[in-house]
C-alpha cells in the first residue's frame, strides 16, 4: 500500500476498537448512552445529547432511509480506482444522520425517501468498511 493512500485509512484507537472489529465481523454497531439512551454515530464516550459518559456499545439494525447524495467524478487520487462513486446522507432507523458510502445504485435511479440496508467489505486486509445499498437488491 503506497503512503498516500494510507493518510486515508481511519484512525482506530482503543475506544473505536469494537467498532472496526464488528465490521470485521459483519456487525453494524455504535454507542448507546446509559442515562439517556439516544444513539451516537460515529461512536462516542461522551453523549452528544446529556454529556454522560456513561455508554455501552449496541449492534444497530442496519437500515436507513437516504436523504440526500452526491456523485463524485473528480477525487483523490487514493479514490481513482473507485471513481466515480457515491456519498449519502442517510437517516438509520434508530435516529442519527450519517455520511456514507452508497453502493450497487446508479445516480440516476437515486430517490430521496427509499430504503437502504447496510454492506460490508474490506478496505484492504486489515481494514474492514461499511456502505450502504437499496434495500430492494
Amino acid at each position: 500500500m503506497s503512503n498516500y493512500l494510507e493518510q486515508y485509512l481511519p484512525r482506530v484507537t482503543r475506544f473505536s476498537q469494537p467498532f472496526w472489529d464488528g465490521l470485521k465481523q459483519g456487525k453494524f454497531q455504535s454507542t448507546r448512552c446509559r442515562h439517556c439512551q439516544g444513539i451516537s454515530f460515529p461512536p462516542h464516550s461522551l453523549c452528544p445529547d446529556c454529556f454522560s459518559d456513561r455508554y455501552e456499545w449496541v449492534e444497530l439494525k442496519g437500515r436507513a432511509i437516504l436523504y440526500s447524495f452526491t456523485l463524485h467524478e473528480i477525487v483523490p487520487r487514493a479514490y481513482i480506482k473507485d471513481a466515480p462513486y457515491i456519498t449519502a446522507m442517510v437517516d438509520l432507523e434508530e435516529g442519527p444522520r450519517i455520511l456514507c458510502r452508497l453502493k450497487e445504485a446508479r445516480y440516476e435511479d437515486l430517490i430521496p425517501g427509499m430504503s437502504l440496508k447496510v454492506g460490508f467489505g474490506q478496505l484492504d486486509e486489515k481494514v474492514a468498511i461499511f456502505y450502504f445499498v437499496p434495500a430492494e437488491r
